[in-house]
């Protein structure tokens, strides 16, 4: 039987080659750990098999996905662990981005079983990947589908893209019946032409020229330039002038359900989706591209998905449209707030200052950076900060 206390969180981080690098790369130094010469990329908090968690008990640290096994209900709750099979629901994230990530959407539950049945070595379980971003620092991120007259109007800046793509596909979409169904079929004809090297290589020089030959150049045309640096021919230089390019400030956030295409660009954010890791991708990338799976997921509507928060007294509530988790943006500074778990798992992440956790059987103090298990057993717990503190608490709804 665990103690009614709370347990440090023993984390692990993916060394992905696109992660920030060096004196300034955010997760040594939110962690207050030296780096070393590797890029530093995500910071995986939870019990997903391919990178679990670990808490410390009786001395020994053991996967908290282990622990969940041996006490399902004490460590989730009764009703999270009868709804979620005994797994831990969510996976909690601090990434952070030097260069683009891939162009990749996510399935929903039902295409996650399909793809986990057909290729379980490229989709490695079968639950879907809802996720929310919130903003630490900055963001950078192509998100959604624009407008079709967004779309239209960068054809028409870059007629390259016109040539590359072929007479025909452009006038069905100049001359549009319903543009939802014309963006789907534009699109599905660049990322199906991807194959054609030639023609993409000429189609991104001709627009590199066309950039170079301006006096100023907008944010777009910023983008496709370190793009090109980045990751040369790649058929992502052009999807980008499909896509939504958004720039984000701390504490905003977005949400992508199935289907959504995106890409960060760079940045520092917190990460939190449903326990998975499955990955449609398709541009941006030197990892598995599957093409012809993300054109048959992919949503067309060009919302752009940014999430409202609410906010009451020092918590910011972020509640995407799932079951899985939400998330609360703690600030405290002085007073202790007592919170109550429901008997339901929950997870803080301390990102500023330091805080005394106190439960029913002991306290502890815990610094930026470290992350706490709050398991069900815990019925009431109070956290007291020491002078202020922020903290991200996930529960489940």
């Amino acid at each position: 039987m665990l103690d009614r206390k709370a347990y440090k969180l023993y984390n692990s981080i993916q060394h992905y080659e696109w992660g920030t690098k060096g004196k300034d790369a955010f997760i040594p130094n939110f962690l207050g750990m030296q780096a070393e010469e590797k890029p530093y990329a995500e910071l995986w908090i939870g019990a997903h098999p391919k990178l679990s968690s670990k808490i410390k008990i009786d001395n020994k640290l053991v996967e908290l996905q282990n622990v969940i096994d041996d006490f399902p209900a004490e460590i989730l709750g009764e009703r999270i662990s009868e709804k979620f099979n005994n797994k831990l629901p969510f996976l909690l994230k601090v990434l952070s981005a030097r260069k683009a990530l891939s162009i990749q959407t996510h399935p929903n539950k039902e295409q996650a079983k399909e793809l986990h049945l057909s290729d379980p070595a490229n989709y490695p379980d079968d639950n879907h990947k809802p996720e929310i971003a919130i903003v630490l620092t900055t963001l950078d991120t192509l998100v959604g589908f624009r407008s079709y007259d967004e779309i239209l109007n960068n054809l028409n800046k870059y007629p390259s893209i016109k040539e590359f793509l072929g007479g025909k596909v452009i006038t069905d979409f100049e001359t549009p019946l319903n543009n939802k169904n014309s963006i789907k079929n534009i699109f599905t004809e660049l990322m199906l032409k991807s194959s054609d090297e030639a023609a993409l290589e000429k189609c991104i020089d001709s627009i590199d020229e066309t950039i170079k030959q301006k006096n100023k150049i907008d944010r777009d045309e910023q983008l496709f330039n370190t793009l090109k640096n980045e990751y040369d021919y790649d058929i992502g230089l052009l999807a980008m002038f499909f896509l939504n390019h958004l720039q984000l400030n701390r504490d905003d956030a977005i949400f992508t359900d199935a289907g959504i295409p995106h890409a960060y660009l760079k940045g520092d954010i917190i990460e939190c989706m449903a326990n998975s890791d499955n990955v449609v991708r398709a541009g941006l990338t030197p990892k598995f591209k599957d093409v012809n799976t993300l054109l048959k997921i992919l949503n067309y509507d060009n919302s752009t998905p940014v999430i409202t928060t609410k906010k009451s007294n020092n918590i910011t509530e972020y509640s995407p449209p799932i079951e899985e988790f939400k998330i609360e943006k703690i600030d405290i500074k002085n007073e202790p707030l007592e919170l109550s778990t429901r008997n339901q798992v929950e997870i803080l992440l301390i990102t500023e200052g330091e805080i005394t956790v106190i439960a029913e059987e002991g306290e502890q103090l815990f610094k930026k950076g470290e992350s706490v298990l709050i398991h069900a057993v815990v019925r009431q717990y109070k956290i007291q900060p020491i002078n202020s503190a922020q903290i991200f608490r996930v529960i489940v709804p």
